[in-house]
């Protein structure tokens, strides 16, 4: 298995993504969500690239929740934001769940071309890579960055799963793979501090989500495996 790593949604590409597994992730806050929220029983996700299509959606599924967030901030008139703390079981149990994010969705649509698309976080990690230890096809990691830019702690939760990943493989790790993976050596001791540090960590800390930042550097917390097939996110993971 070879394994590669893109710092931002942007850099993309159909040739890149082509033929390998992908893991999308966008630690604060879309990728937690996603997996919070089919772990709180969703039924599925669709994730929709702007506020506009999200709407157009939910005209369609009028008993869905509509969830997402520009800037960090809930879009107005949407049921729920961006945190994954607010995916409650009495707020969208056996719910399709719309959601639009400023980076994390727009990643998912990047990655199309793929194989097949997986949604990670730290929250799943083990989960994820023990489904896909034994799978022949190269693996991508897919960071989602910020508006174009390298997001620290998507880079960080990459070098996680190379960290997990070493124990089951013999991956072939390029100089992003191997600063990714020396990041997350730097950082493990205390995610959540040196994560909030980060500029969207800040941007976090600076609208109250602490709470957020020390959900989502949790370590194998959620069993969630969840896929991108057919516009839709699903999870597939033995517990459902």
């Amino acid at each position: 298995m070879n394994i590669d790593l893109c710092f931002t949604a942007q850099k993309l590409t159909p040739s890149l993504v082509y033929g390998k597994n992908v893991i999308v992730l966008d630690v604060f806050r879309t990728s937690s969500t996603i997996i919070m929220a089919l772990y709180q029983g969703a039924t599925k996700i669709l994730p929709a690239l702007n506020a506009q299509t999200a709407r157009q959606l939910k005209k369609e599924t009028p008993s869905s929740v509509l969830g997402g967030e520009i800037n960090c901030l809930k879009i107005e008139g949407f049921d729920l934001g961006n945190s994954p703390l607010e995916y409650t079981p009495e707020k969208i149990k056996n719910k399709i769940v719309i959601l639009t994010t400023t980076n994390g969705t727009t990643t998912i649509h990047q990655a199309k071309e793929a194989a097949n698309i997986y949604i990670g976080s730290f929250l799943n990690a083990s989960a994820l890579v023990r489904k896909l230890e034994t799978d022949k096809n190269d693996l991508l990691l897919a960071c989602a960055g910020t508006q174009g830019e390298y997001s620290l702690e998507d880079v960080c939760c990459a070098g996680y799963f190379l960290h997990l990943l070493k124990n089951t493989v013999k991956p072939f790790l390029n100089d992003k793979a191997l600063s990714a993976l020396a990041l997350y050596h730097s950082f493990q001791k205390n995610l959540p501090y040196y994560l909030s540090r980060s500029k969207n960590g800040r941007t976090l800390l600076s609208k109250g989500y602490w709470l957020d930042i020390e959900f989502c550097c949790a370590q194998n917390f959620l069993p969630t495996i969840p896929i991108y097939s057919d516009s839709a996110i699903i999870d597939i993971s033995a517990s459902k």
